[in-house]
């Protein structure tokens, strides 16, 4: 038998074995097309399927509920690069309860729309708008400030350009007599776009110079702070000055995804002891059959929490994150994510009839899970319907990102409610994981 005689034969065996576990091909094909579907719909609904910038998230309170108002906050959700709160359909929320969003961390940008707004506007005055944010979130601003800026050109027709214009000059210490030459050669220039719009030639003249202010303007910042807001800055005191929220927002995506993966690998030895024998031998021995199941469950977890710990002293010395500022929060948080993480391992062993099986069970749970419960990148900027919104809320990772970021960003103790309520949700995974395994385990490896 020659050499490609020889390989044709080898590769047919190893087919109709390939073929014979069904799970395993099944997991094969459709691996690929559910996650280019799954991160595809996350894409589409955080970047708006153009691949632009992330829509900023910013929740709105009308309290004026005049004309005009109702015409700016319409023109606000017409902005590409926001995403407005709640929807047109939903009941408004109040502002008392838009500040506690922020301050919980549910929100980092509300707007509140104070009365008199249209009374305001109509005597082309400075309109009076609140803005509620978590300072720290610094390029959200800048595109809330843009995004204002257009809602307010469009909702007036182009009409607010004048005080805008003369409202940031004073803001930037422009003198009266600046401001009003300011003021005076933006109605001219509205003045012109009309007259090319009719058709007549216009007349111009030399502007006089303008005041220093004018000549010292940021131009990059400038858009971002035409519409004169006042701002409610809320974060907590202690926060890291240093700290930046892609930072924490990458320790704990990448803690809670790469811990599920390693926890899933140790997990995985209870599938190999199987197929080498060893695991026979244990059952057969004087230990207790369910001290067997305990043991590995002690185990990943023991290794666990050694990862854990040292993911973030590495994050502490190379990047400052202020981890241990509060040891018994991340304690608590730690021994939750550990047990969720272990339970899932241990519950995709006891059922995988293979190792294959399992690792691409695994893969696809774990992969689908870090991009939905924002791991990758923060889920509050997906503009996510309701089904989407259930959909990322059913995954371990959304409660463990929830954990984790609010006690690394927003510095909440683990008796905080929002802490309490992720943790809590974890722990009942952690049940109904561990109950299930324990029948898998009986049926399947003890035979009882």
């Amino acid at each position: 038998m020659n050499t490609w005689s020889a390989a044709f034969l080898i590769a047919r065996k190893d087919l109709n074995l390939y073929r014979r576990d069904r799970t395993g091909l099944l997991l094969g094909l459709l691996l690929p097309i559910i996650l280019v579907a799954v991160f595809g719909s996350v894409m589409k609904f955080a970047f708006g399927g153009d691949g632009g910038m992330p829509r900023v998230a910013i929740w709105v309170c009308d309290e004026d509920k005049s004309e005009a108002s109702q015409k700016f906050v319409a023109a606000l959700r017409e902005v590409s690069m926001l995403s407005v709160r709640p929807g047109a359909k939903s009941k408004a929320r109040t502002a008392s309860g838009l500040r506690t969003l922020v301050r919980d961390g549910e929100a980092h940008h509300a707007l509140i729309v104070e009365h008199g707004f249209g009374e305001a506007l109509a005597k082309d005055a400075e309109p009076p708008l609140t803005l509620i944010r978590d300072p720290g979130r610094q390029m959200e601003t800048r595109l809330v400030g843009i995004g204002l800026m257009q809602a307010m050109m469009s909702s007036g027709g182009g009409r607010s350009m004048s005080w805008m214009m003369s409202s940031m000059m004073r803001r930037y210490g422009m003198s009266d007599q600046g401001v009003a030459r300011v003021r005076a050669s933006m109605d001219v220039m509205q003045n012109v776009i009309g007259l090319f719009a009719s058709g007549s030639e216009p007349e111009l003249r030399e502007a006089d110079d303008g005041d220093a202010a004018l000549k010292s303007l940021d131009m990059s910042s400038m858009f971002g702070q035409m519409v004169p807001v006042t701002k409610e800055d809320v974060s907590p005191p202690d926060r890291p000055k240093n700290l930046g929220y892609q930072l924490a927002q990458s320790v704990s995506g990448m803690t809670v995804m790469m811990l599920m993966f390693g926890l899933m690998a140790c997990s995985g030895m209870l599938l190999v002891e199987r197929d080498q024998g060893t695991l026979r031998r244990l059952l057969v021995s004087r230990a207790p059959r369910s001290s067997v199941l305990l043991g590995k469950f002690l185990f990943c977890a023991t290794v666990g929490m050694v990862q854990l710990v040292v993911l973030f002293v590495f994050g502490e010395l190379v990047f400052s994150i202020d981890a241990f500022r509060d040891p018994l929060t991340l304690l608590a948080l730690s021994v939750t994510w550990v047990a969720a993480a272990t339970s899932f391992g241990i519950l995709i062993s006891v059922w995988a009839k293979t190792a294959k099986q399992a690792e691409g069970v695994a893969t696809l749970l774990i992969l689908v899970m870090a991009a939905l419960g924002g791991c990758w990148f923060p889920i509050q900027m997906a503009d996510l319907p309701w089904y989407g919104e259930v959909v990322t809320r059913s995954t371990l990772t959304y409660w463990a990102m929830e954990g984790f970021q609010g006690m690394l960003w927003h510095q909440k103790p683990w008796t905080d409610p929002v802490m309490l309520r992720a943790m809590g949700v974890l722990w009942g995974f952690v049940a109904i994981a561990c109950g299930v395994s324990w029948r898998l385990w009986q049926r399947r490896f003890v035979g009882t």
